[in-house]
């Protein structure tokens, strides 16, 4: 009797690992980009977190009604924010792999305080990082039944 399996055997073998790999693969890839994307939003929270330390100390270089840009390489450049282990560039985005080094931060004053938000330019990113509260639409109030929906900032840079 001969031992081994049959041309029949092998066929289906290799069917049903293209199955499973048809199904796995799709899911990997989307659980891998769901991650990068968080990592990059959570990324993205340092930075707004760290110009708002600058713009505490900076607070006379601040205006109302307009916004001083900075960029995630000058927070680096004067210590605020911390340089990744990186020869080309000092920060990651770990969704692209891309240097975010030129990426602009706006901060202004409100109320005594110092505020901050990421100008992002790429939409995919900007609606990934979709915070609780957004900024307000044209001619929308920040409050609706005491409740505060939305914050006004500047829409100019200084």
């Amino acid at each position: 009797m001969n031992k081994g399996f049959t041309l029949v055997e092998l066929l289906a073998v290799i069917v049903l690992l293209g199955l499973l790999a048809t199904i796995a693969v799709p899911s990997a890839i989307g659980i891998s980009n769901s991650i990068k994307k968080k990592m990059y939003c959570e990324k993205v929270d340092m930075v707004i977190s760290d110009a708002k330390r600058w713009g505490d100390n900076h607070l006379s270089q601040l205006s109302n009604d307009c916004y001083k840009s900075l960029t995630v390489k000058d927070l680096v450049n004067q210590g605020i924010t911390s340089k990744e282990d990186h020869e080309d560039f000092y920060v990651e985005n770990p969704f692209t792999g891309d240097a975010m080094d030129d990426n602009v931060v706006g901060i202004y004053l409100m109320n005594n305080r110092a505020y901050a938000f990421f100008i992002e330019t790429n939409t995919t990113l900007k609606d990934a990082c979709e915070e609780e509260i957004r900024v307000c639409n044209t001619g929308e109030e920040p409050r609706q039944n005491g409740q505060i929906v939305c914050v006004k900032r500047p829409e100019r840079a200084c």
